[in-house]
């Protein structure tokens, strides 16, 4: 059992990582949490301006919040194709389908919770993931089965994570030791567990006046059966310390705020424009507002008459182009140039060729980083429901990104369609990409193909140049022979 300021004690870079990570994750939520981040650059002297005038510049200035809009685009390419897994036997254990349908026991699917999982990762540059399961003592699994007990996932933001660290094993591979998180933390108590190969410790902390951690009322062991922490650390961009990871929009955080702040200066201008100041002498009869009328003696030094301090029109769209040129730079950084409109002339074909070619690669990246945590948390709750992985289990994500858009590539099958080919392959290979385009679910589209080829008869095909010969059993195996030299022979 550890003290009170040891329990407290965090990492190294705890303090620097659950900063950074904060900022982060305003900066995508936005709204109001953004707001209460107060991003707004002070202006000179604006504290002791009467009225609050740096609350009012808060409220007005909009957010243009290009963080969400990254993240966004990046989760709708990751997933255009959902996650295919291979579960073999498994689909046939009596909890698998409750883990793949309410993954975190508060409604979330599998699939779901790797979206979350993903946008907190690029938004925050890493994700952890608990795999529990309640200790509730039963007899026999059946039990375990009626009462609903069952391993699930949970996320812990960086900011609740205190402290962790990793040793080697005997080949060198570095394994989670220990991991301290907070439970739960309000004004009034907090909860910290930490995590050990062989056992949890639970302690429950009171709270002072003041909101400071002050004694220790309660603490719990229990014992861990796995022998290892059961936790997973998801990384898109791995970084040199163990259990931190590199934002992926930590650059466009920077622009947006950028943004913020030349949008303020846009308002303030604007506001200004609209009602120019008024400068005068105390002892001058005037006012300021439109219909205003100003009095002033006849013999007034002209020096001393009143005037009216408006900006020059060019300030507001100087603004203006200040705030594309940074749209277009997160663009670039980015590599989304290709997928958002764009001002000015639109991308070359090598241009564009380009932009795919990087998105594609970051994205792989991304997608390979998803499938090896989501088989880690795979092997977790197999382990905690005491079965084995089948040999054949395997998870996939997607692998390549188009970026040719659905209206064009309808338009390309389209005119495929009426191109003259006669060859009712090449037709149905064509209905088969439009049925894919129209029907999102994989197996309805596949089960419509299916019926549509109900009158395919297996057939001997030849090559022409070697003489071999292969049964095609299907109409997909005859296009691949067919690419590959084979003709039709005749019908088994």
């Amino acid at each position: 059992m550890m003290d009170l300021e040891k329990l407290l004690g965090t990492h190294p870079q705890y303090e620097n990582h659950s900063s950074e990570a904060d900022y982060l994750y305003k900066s995508y939520v936005g709204g109001e949490q953004y707001r209460e981040g107060r991003f707004l650059t002070r202006y000179i002297g604006e504290e002791n301006a009467p009225g609050d005038q740096y609350g009012k510049r808060i409220k007005e200035t909009p957010l243009d919040n290009q963080v969400a809009t990254t993240i966004d685009i990046y989760r709708s390419m990751l997933f255009r194709n959902l996650p295919q897994r291979t579960l073999g036997l498994l689909h046939e254990h009596p909890l698998v389908h409750e883990w793949l349908s309410d993954t975190d026991q508060e409604g979330q699917s599998l699939n779901s919770f790797m979206k979350t999982v993903n946008d907190n990762a690029l938004c925050m540059g890493n994700q952890w993931i608990l795999i529990d399961k309640p200790s509730y003592k039963v007899e026999t699994q059946a039990q375990e089965i009626e009462l609903g007990i069952r391993a699930y996932a949970a996320m812990y933001s960086p900011s609740n994570v205190l402290d962790w660290y990793y040793e080697r094993n005997i080949a060198g591979k570095k394994e989670l030791k220990m991991i301290k998180v907070v439970e739960s933390n309000n004004d009034v108590t907090m909860v910290i567990t930490c995590w050990y190969p062989t056992h949890t410790h639970k302690y429950t902390i009171t709270k002072d006046n003041f909101g400071k951690p002050d004694t220790i009322v309660n603490f719990e062991e229990y014992e861990n059966p796995l022998g290892y922490v059961p936790f997973v650390n998801h990384r898109p961009l791995p970084s040199p310390t163990m259990g931190i990871g590199f934002s992926l929009v930590a650059d466009v955080a920077s622009c947006q705020k950028a943004i913020y702040n030349l949008y303020s200066e846009m308002m303030q201008n604007i506001s200004i424009s609209s009602h120019p100041t008024l400068v005068k002498t105390p002892d001058t009869d005037a006012t300021a507002g439109a219909g205003g009328i100003v009095t002033m003696s006849n013999d007034m030094d002209p020096q001393l008459k009143p005037y009216l301090l408006s900006p020059g029109n060019s300030t507001v769209s100087g603004i203006l182009s200040s705030i594309q040129n940074l749209n277009d730079s997160i663009k670039r950084m980015t590599h989304t140039q290709a997928v958002q409109a764009q001002s000015g002339q639109p991308m070359s074909g090598v241009a564009l060729k380009v932009e795919q070619n990087l998105l594609n690669a970051k994205l792989a990246d991304i997608s390979d980083t998803l499938r090896e945590t989501e088989k880690k948390m795979w092997k977790i709750w197999a382990d905690w429901q005491n079965i084995a992985l089948p040999e054949e289990f395997d998870i996939e994500y997607s692998e390549t990104f188009d970026l040719v858009d659905e209206h064009s590539r309808l338009e390309f099958l389209t005119k495929a369609r009426a191109s003259g080919v006669n060859n009712p392959l090449f037709q149905k290979e064509i209905d088969r990409q439009l049925i894919h385009m129209v029907v999102e679910d994989d197996e309805e589209a596949n089960l419509m193909i299916t019926e549509q080829n109900e009158g395919f008869k297996p057939h001997i095909m030849t090559n022409k140049e070697t003489g071999d010969t292969v049964v095609a059993n299907t109409e997909e195996e005859h296009i691949n022979l067919g690419n590959q030299g084979y003709v039709h022979v005749d019908e088994l």
